[in-house]
């Protein structure tokens, strides 16, 4: 008896501590004339899982052949997964066709995405561009639509996710040179619970919309 009370309270405990634990994901960015890197860094249960997601490699071959993607998922140990699909018309109807059902099963979707954004914490954010088409009035005009952009997207996050330190934005014109380099580094932390329970509410609202 004592053996089963006793695995029922570790169970108990980690459960707990499950909920209560932080997922940690970080974004990389960075295009240098052709060249573009990035990836995806998750951590989740105090460092037991790691996982690094390359960014995808984009390569647009025209309207008929579509785009093709490339990608791969790894551990610190070993490769999980490697994406090489292409996109096309007809992906892009399936793809379509699909999400249309799904937020049509679920009541309150975006009520559950905003509730869970409001649990995240950004703790980094610096996003730097470099721009210009080589005519210095033309630059002028690009940095300034430039920082509508950003200042649009950071006002509208800043709707729903909350900031530990305020984001680092900045833009530099290139007067005399055609150039489009950006680097983007962001940090996020939340916790894993509110991500289970976000997932939750969806799938019980779909099973009982499905049921009625």
């Amino acid at each position: 008896m004592n053996f089963f009370l006793w695995t029922g309270v570790i169970l108990f405990v980690f459960l707990i501590l499950i909920m209560f634990t932080s997922v940690r994901i970080e974004i990389l960015f960075k295009h240098e004339h052709v060249n573009e890197q990035g990836e995806i860094r998750i951590r989740a249960l105090l460092g037991l899982v790691r996982l690094r997601f390359t960014l995808p490699q984009l390569n647009w071959r025209g309207w008929e052949q579509g785009l093709q993607v490339k990608g791969k998922m790894t551990t610190e140990q070993s490769e999980l997964m490697t994406v090489n699909e292409k996109v096309g018309k007809r992906n892009i109807r399936s793809m379509k066709k699909r999400m249309s059902e799904l937020l049509s099963q679920i009541d309150d979707f975006m009520e559950v995405v905003r509730w869970f954004f409001s649990k995240i914490t950004c703790e980094k954010l610096d996003w730097s561009t470099s721009l210009g088409t080589g005519d210095a009035a033309e630059a002028g005009i690009l940095t300034g639509l430039a920082w509508s952009i950003k200042s649009m997207l950071i006002g509208w996050i800043s709707g729903y996710i909350r900031w530990k330190q305020y984001p680092n934005l900045s833009i530099r014109p290139a007067f005399q040179q055609k150039m489009f380099d950006t680097y983007f580094h962001s940090i996020i932390r939340f916790r894993l619970g509110y991500a289970i329970l976000a997932l939750k509410r969806l799938f019980i609202d779909r099973y009982r919309r499905r049921s009625s």
